[in-house]
């Protein structure tokens, strides 16, 4: 399965939305349920399907899907 359609379905999990779509262009301010909260279950749930460990400082940057990708990318 390729890393966009992974994603999609995590963000889909995490915001309990069967029909969310996301791009690499979403952002975190364009979706108001992207809290605190949400935001670490997304690192958590993306570390561990990825088998990757962001750093704090990774964690702290992330403010789009495209932000995910680059540090997937990265790790892998």
């Amino acid at each position: 399965m390729n890393t966009m359609i992974e994603l999609r379905n995590i963000f889909r999990e995490i915001f309990d939305d069967d029909l969310m779509s996301i791009s690499q262009g979403t952002m975190r301010s364009n979706l108001d349920d992207w809290d605190s909260i949400s935001h670490i279950k997304l690192v958590l749930t993306i570390e561990e399907k990825f088998e990757i460990r962001m750093t704090t400082d990774e964690v702290a940057s992330i403010n789009s899907v495209n932000d995910f990708l680059d540090i997937i990318k990265k790790n892998n």
